[in-house]
């Protein structure tokens, strides 16, 4: 039976209709399932900026608009991740932070005199801090090791690409504590002012550009200004660990070539460095540039990128017999970590005061010594070929008595060394009581006479090198 039978002709036109609603519906659904896929990202755009107060690398850049250093009316802070994230970087290898570009500074730092390049008289510089809490603050655990509490990193601008910063010298803890506040309160005051903004393109997760003008926060003060040593420098003025000035570059005008910070981590006074395992070295994790482009790199520390350290070592103990016994000095150069000698036989030191070190060696043979020392710029190695040469234990042979005299046979006796003979009535006597009862030279690995008329009762003789 047809459907037009069953209901007659305006059924079948409600069912029609009903048809057409359906479509309707269906196409309704559609819109809305567009509008959701539309909307769901500017949701998520409108998150703050994000912090973390243990270990983020915070950059700061500002305007200077005159002599006078005079601000523009904006600032940047933009999160470069997690220092670990630096601290993993292969040693001479360079990235590109992409959390830094063109777009954002010239966002930011729009300059309305047009002979002027849009990148210049930028302040710049990035840090990051350990927090501690309690009366022992516990270190932060990391894959690198337990970082200890109140470390800082800090940039400190450097005169050339290619010319290392001087380093920093430690600080006690109660010195580095307000530090690692001030650099803490600028990722705090970043996340209020990212709160109090709108979601838009210059408030993200890791980039907020802040008014200058926003009530209680001003990133003048925290970092310092250039021409004003006054303030600054989080809180020090001219105190240590910063130096007189500033910790912020300022790109030149006009703005053509890369600008350099070099990165430094600080571990407080005394406590223990677990990248190098020094208690007293400042350490040179690498340098930023800044380039004309608006972008900005990071280059970990090598051997090519920081005072060089170089290996060195002398000796007393001039070869000989064996046991042989060699003072080893140290004569090395540069900051210095660790000392690791290989002396060749199986034995390897690291020392870790930079003093002498002593070495036996208890059989005959050649022997090759290496000394490799560790330092904030990597790693110096010096090797000495066939350096040791100790000579196999000379040997008494049985003697053997002619016309009067004692007749001596020798075994690992090189001709033209002199020799002494040892001779003792009571053979439990320490060798210190001994007496030396002869002494001559091997023409060869073979004998000689003992001159001397044999003394009754003096039946026991030591054959020693001299």
């Amino acid at each position: 039976m047809s459907l037009e039978r069953w209901f007659g002709r305006g059924n079948s036109n409600k069912i029609l209709d009903l048809n057409m609603n359906k479509s309707f519906l269906n196409r309704l659904v559609l819109q809305l399932a567009l509008v959701v896929a539309v909307v769901l990202p500017e949701v998520a755009s409108a998150q703050q900026f994000v912090f973390n107060a243990t270990g983020d690398v915070l950059a700061g850049f500002r305007k200077m608009t005159g002599a006078g250093g005079d601000q523009g009316n904006y600032e940047l802070v933009v999160n470069l991740g997690n220092v670990t994230n630096l601290l993993n970087v292969p040693a001479g290898s360079t990235i590109t932070l992409s959390n830094v570009n063109y777009s954002a500074l010239t966002n930011t730092f729009f300059d309305t005199v047009g002979s002027e390049p849009v990148l210049a008289e930028i302040q710049w510089s990035a840090f990051a801090a350990v927090p501690g809490s309690g009366r022992t603050p516990a270190p932060w655990v990391t894959p690198l090791g337990p970082i200890p509490a109140y470390t800082l990193w800090f940039t400190l601008p450097s005169t050339a690409v290619n010319v290392q910063s001087t380093p920093p010298s430690r600080i006690a803890t109660t010195t580095a504590a307000p530090f690692q506040g001030e650099m803490s309160s600028v990722g705090s005051d970043a996340v209020q002012v990212s709160g109090f903004l709108s979601a838009s393109a210059d408030n993200t997760p890791f980039l907020v550009v802040e008014p200058i003008s926003y009530p209680g926060y001003d990133l003048t003060a925290t970092i310092g200004s250039a021409l004003n040593a006054s303030v600054g420098n989080f809180g020090s003025g001219n105190q240590p660990p910063l130096p007189a000035g500033t910790v912020e570059n300022i790109t030149p005008n006009p703005f053509t070539s890369s600008q350099r910070e070099d990165f430094y981590m600080l571990c407080p006074t005394g406590t223990t460095n677990p990248i190098t395992g020094s208690t007293t070295d400042t350490y040179f994790v690498g340098y930023f540039l800044l380039n004309p482009d608006g972008s900005e790199t990071f280059t970990a520390a090598s051997a090519n990128t920081a005072p060089m350290v170089s290996s060195a070592m002398s000796i007393t103990g001039t070869n000989g017999f064996s046991p042989l016994t060699v003072v080893f000095t140290n004569t090395t150069s540069g900051s210095i970590t660790n000392w690791v000698w290989n002396f060749g036989n199986g034995n390897i030191i690291t020392n870790t005061t930079g003093g002498d070190v002593t070495n036996t060696y208890t059989s005959g043979g050649s022997y090759t010594v290496t000394l490799t020392v560790y330092g904030i710029a990597g790693s110096s190695t010096i090797t000495l070929a066939s350096y040791i040469v100790a000579s196999p234990t000379p040997k008494l042979g049985p003697p053997v008595l002619a016309a009067g005299k004692l007749v001596f046979g020798g075994s690992n006796c090189p001709a033209n060394v002199q020799y002494r003979i040892f001779s003792t009535t009571n053979i439990s006597l320490p060798f210190a009581s001994w007496t030396p009862v002869y002494t001559n030279t091997f023409l060869s690995n073979g004998s000689f006479s003992y001159t001397n008329p044999v003394t009754p009762g003096a039946s026991f003789f030591q054959l020693v090198s001299p």
